[in-house]
């Protein structure tokens, strides 16, 4: 009965989680429906493409940053939690193997959005955002919590650190999207500000 009720919690446990992932796709998305409905129609394809001379002030930089920045969270989540389905799938059997590889699958695809993330900066010549330098920063704790569990789970079998893990992940996402909401909504407020001086 206690086996059962365990299961029970972790199958709700997982539900949830799953649901708060989802939620917090959401937001994302909508940050970025943000950008495209504002800074779209501002700055056409240069949205995407600006580089260099074409970012011709600190707020330019700032904004493409944010904007690539929030663009790549959206896309690494969505397909992050797909991939990591897939890695804890069926087809690996042994409790220890699928721990290792949902671990190592893990940072393996932190590591490719922070490389994705300096690269277009560095191809862009774009400075890095305050944004940008926040969701890196959780990222790379993120990885270093993802080895931390791997070693002590995956080599050491020990488990007791898995609630901690959870709490830390969650705060570095919520982190991670409080510092994307701060140039949309400091945007926001002084437009509706510079609106109310006019009328």
């Amino acid at each position: 009965m206690l086996i059962n009720d365990n299961i029970l919690g972790a199958v709700s446990m997982n539900d949830f989680v799953n649901l708060l992932g989802w939620v917090i796709k959401g937001y994302e998305f909508t940050l970025l429906l943000w950008f495209l409905v504002t800074q779209l129609p501002k700055y056409g394809g240069a949205l995407f493409y600006a580089r260099g001379r074409t970012l011709k002030s600190l707020k330019h930089h700032e904004m493409h940053s944010c904007f690539m920045t929030i663009l790549c969270m959206f896309v690494f989540h969505v397909f992050a939690s797909e991939i990591e389905q897939f890695f804890v799938s069926p087809f690996i059997a042994e409790l220890n193997s699928k721990i290792k590889v949902f671990y190592i699958s893990g940072m393996i695809i932190q590591f490719i959005f922070l490389i994705m993330i300096f690269t277009y900066h560095r191809a862009r010549q774009c400075l890095f955002s305050r944004t940008t330098r926040v969701c890196m920063f959780t990222t790379v704790v993120v990885m270093t919590l993802q080895f931390i569990q791997l070693i002590a789970r995956g080599y050491f079998d020990y488990h007791a650190l898995v609630m901690t893990y959870f709490v830390a992940v969650w705060v570095c996402n919520i982190v991670a999207v409080s510092a994307m909401s701060i140039y949309p909504i400091r945007q926001t407020l002084v437009y509706f500000k510079q609106r109310g001086a006019l009328v």
